[in-house]
Formats: C-alpha cells, structure tokens, sequence
C-alpha cells in the first residue's frame, strides 16, 4: 500500500505540479513581459489556434475535389446505364399498356355492340 501511495505521489502528481508551476510561470512572464514580446506570444498563439483549422479545412477542400472528380466519372458513365433503363421502363410499359387494352377489350365491345343496336332501333323509330 505505501508502495502504490508513493508511486501516485511519484507518478501522477508531481508531474502534474511541475507542468502546472512551467505554466503559471510562462504565464506570468507573458503578463509581466514587455511590449514586444507580448505580440511575439500573441502570434505564436494564434498560430497555435489556427493550425487545426487550416488543417480542417484542407482536408474539406480535398474531400471536396474527390466528389467533383467521382461525379465528373459517374456522368460520364451515367448515359450507357440510364439508357439501358429508360429501354426497360418502355418495355415495361409496353407490355402494361398491352395487357390493359386487353382486359378493356371485352367492355369497349360490348360499348360498341350496345351502340350499334341504339343507333340501329333510334334509325328504325325515326322511319316512321
């Protein structure tokens, strides 16, 4: 138990002490510092907070130009296959077109015959 209790001391809490006194310190110096090398920090800061952004945005910009060089390919390859689709939906609806005049056949027919008898007997009446 005394072993693990100076290994925490060792391990984890004078390190953490020794960044905090080299930051406190660096802090203090900048806040003390003068004129010039307040912007100097001031810089480095910035640079410090831009980088990953920079960053960021160069990889959007290349994630960007890898979807415009995928859709240049893909239009160019898109006629053949939307052709071949636009064949099958007219077969499609050939063959749905054919079987609709089909079942309608039978009821046009009997339209035509029903008709075809008014126009006969209304000829018929009107001879009279």
């Amino acid at each position: 138990m005394r072993m693990h209790k100076r290994q925490q001391v060792w391990q984890i809490f004078v390190p953490f002490a020794i960044i905090t006194a080299i930051l406190l310190t660096l802090a203090l110096l900048l806040v003390t510092g003068s004129q010039p090398q307040t912007h100097l920090w001031a810089n480095i800061s910035l640079i410090w907070l831009l980088a990953p952004m920079l960053i960021l945005a160069l990889l959007l910009i290349v994630l960007l130009g890898a979807m415009v060089y995928g859709m240049a390919r893909l239009l160019d390859r898109l006629p053949i296959f939307t052709h071949r689709a636009q064949g099958l939906a007219e077969q499609a609806a050939a063959g749905v077109r054919r079987a609709a005049d089909e079942v309608v056949q039978p009821f046009i027919w009997l339209e035509q015959a029903q008709a075809a008898v008014r126009s006969a007997f209304y000829y018929l009446l009107r001879k009279r």
